[in-house]
């Protein structure tokens, strides 16, 4: 299962990459553009992982009867200039997250291993549409808090932050949305962590 946002939702975007590298597994994927951990962006409760997740497991649910591993790379909507004010939630959302996926009675039957990943940088502000101002100085501090949550809760963490960050102007043009290039380095640190936990 991988729950996203617009990176995820992409038809380049990280999931079909993992997909490409893992082709002989089943990958449930429940990304949406404009997802968020726990705000409703845009004032859309649809775009609230928190709020979404019953929904979300609900379905898998009616696909499938287990599943191995929850792959999570949510938190650059969550870092829009619009929620700047509530940046100090980000990180408590993401622990109420975590905790709601181990309490449903049938992936916690399945023992599905949960790994959270970084967002990934965003460009300069002055490349970035007002909206998104501000942003990679709010994901630097949410890539510390989420690998502290992740080692208190006995999840995975990997960052990608830093893979992309020295290349990032290239494999974006709009400062948030990666090309297919940048899509597939996700994807290969998400693959080498499930092959090398």
């Amino acid at each position: 299962m991988t729950i996203g946002d617009s990176n995820g939702a992409s038809n380049h975007g990280w999931v079909v990459q993992l997909k490409k590298l893992l082709p002989d597994d089943l990958i449930y994927n429940y990304s949406r553009p404009g997802n968020t951990i726990g705000f409703d962006n845009l004032n859309q409760s649809k775009l609230n992982t928190l709020k979404q997740l019953n929904t979300y497991l609900v379905d898998l649910r009616s696909k499938t009867d287990r599943v191995d591993h929850i792959i999570i790379l949510l938190g650059t909507n969550d870092c829009k200039a619009t929620f700047k004010a509530r940046e100090g939630e980000v990180s408590t959302h993401l622990g109420k997250l975590i905790q709601s996926i181990r309490i449903t009675d049938w992936i916690h039957r399945s023992k599905a291993k949960i790994t959270i990943v970084s967002p990934p940088p965003y460009g300069p502000d002055d490349q970035l549409l007002p909206k998104y101002h501000g942003g990679d100085i709010c994901v630097q501090k949410l890539i510390t808090e989420y690998q502290e949550i992740c080692e208190q809760s006995g999840v995975t963490f990997v960052n990608i932050y830093d893979a992309l960050k020295p290349r990032f102007t290239a494999l974006s043009k709009d400062g948030v949305h990666l090309n297919e290039e940048g899509q597939m380095i996700i994807a290969k640190s998400i693959q080498n962590n499930l092959m090398n936990p």
